[in-house]
């Protein structure tokens, strides 16, 4: 395989990785957080874990160009991917206390506040287990260099 292919193949696996993070992510906040521990219908949960991954992937797209300088600079710490994960989540925790609205949530209606212990738990979760699936498909191996051919 040539270098052109192999480099190509790198980053392949450091968007799969990604995509593939976001959409465990998306996955746990919507069977631990949404649905309250239940298993969605299988279509519906499908196209939920989808759509919040589509979210995802728009808020988070600057955490791609970071996994990808890892991938150039050979970063292949779990820790490193795994605070990447964290602080995704405190992000997306911080975006969500910024878009809610401003008066109080109202128990009669059966609101919650924006930011309970058990959302903030889930998405600290949610974006650790994002990290590790996304360091277990491209980043222990970050930044191996392809095998050198030599003449016989």
């Amino acid at each position: 395989m040539n270098r052109f292919a192999f480099y190509l193949v790198r980053l392949l696996r450091v968007a799969l990785g990604f995509i593939a993070g976001l959409v465990v992510a998306a996955a746990m906040v919507v069977i631990l957080d949404l649905n309250k521990g239940r298993l969605p219908e299988p279509l519906a949960g499908a196209a939920t874990v989808g759509f919040y991954a589509f979210l995802a992937a728009r808020l988070f797209w600057p955490l791609l160009l970071v996994l990808l300088v890892a991938e150039v600079r050979r970063w292949r710490s779990p820790a490193f991917h795994l605070g990447l994960g964290l602080l995704a989540a405190l992000a997306a925790l911080s975006w969500t206390y910024l878009q809610a609205p401003a008066e109080a949530p109202d128990p009669i209606l059966g609101e919650e506040p924006v930011l309970t212990v058990t959302r903030v738990a889930v998405t600290l979760a949610a974006g650790l287990a994002g990290a590790l699936v996304s360091w277990f498909i491209a980043g222990r191996s970050a930044g191996l260099q392809p095998p050198e051919r030599t003449r016989p």
